[in-house]
């Protein structure tokens, strides 16, 4: 807690800049993610300790990973929807500033019962595949994959070094005070209907409870959100 206190006074100015890039880039100024390197995705088959299957996307990057996103995706969460939310968002410029990627097919919301048996296992593959960035992880998710990046950060928030929502929002009764000086930047589109409400509620649920929120009404977006891979990265790195 004391470490993400610290921490949370000199990355606001660095994730406020990443912040104004993104909505600059958002609004049709050139995308600076640059030539795309090829990109290897591996699916790995996992168990939990309930004996019961999920699946995980993964992109290595080319050099020792220096810490890990694991990413919720979209809608019900199959294998069609991690991979779109992957390309969109975390396929490039993570694994080219040296980040892993890790994809969970999973439905976000459904993480609110059991959902520590899913992390456990993800973390467990995470700790024994990428030995020194295991202590660097954020969680991402949209849509649905926003509802359950809430419920996978409340099982392990002693392992989680910043959430991106994007849109999320969380409306269960579980306390947040694990979450006090935790990085979360928020995003929601402003034509984005309840979502903007519920986005704005959690972020100030977040507030209360000690959190570093960063929460974003984007002009003219809706559900699915424009938003370029490179100021995903620069917010990271900010934190």
């Amino acid at each position: 807690m004391a470490a993400r206190a610290n921490r949370a006074g000199a990355g606001r100015a660095a994730r406020v800049a990443a912040s104004l890039a993104m909505l600059l880039l958002a609004c049709g100024a050139d995308d600076p993610v640059g030539p795309e390197a090829p990109v290897t995705l591996e699916w790995v088959a996992l168990t939990t300790a309930l004996g019961e299957p999920v699946n995980i996307a993964v992109i290595r990057p080319s050099v020792a990973a220096r810490g890990v996103v694991v990413a919720f995706p979209w809608g019900r969460g199959d294998s069609d929807l991690l991979l779109g939310l992957i390309d969109s968002y975390w396929d490039v410029a993570a694994p080219a500033a040296g980040y892993a990627v890790v994809g969970v097919e999973v439905y976000g919301p459904g993480m609110s019962e059991g959902g520590e048996y899913i992390m456990n296992a993800v973390l467990e593959w995470i700790d024994a595949n990428f030995v020194g960035a295991a202590n660097d992880i954020v969680l991402t998710g949209a849509s649905a994959g926003g509802i359950g990046v809430f419920h996978a950060a409340l099982t392990v928030p002693d392992r989680v070094g910043g959430i991106i929502a994007m849109p999320g929002r969380y409306a269960g009764s579980a306390s947040l005070a694990a979450f006090a000086g935790l990085p979360v930047w928020m995003m929601v589109g402003e034509e984005d209907g309840n979502w903007v409400d519920g986005s704005q509620a959690t972020a100030e649920r977040l507030d209360a409870a000690g959190a570093d929120v960063t929460h974003e009404v984007l002009p003219n977006q809706g559900h699915v959100l424009i938003v370029p891979q490179d100021a995903l990265v620069a917010w990271i790195e900010g934190r």
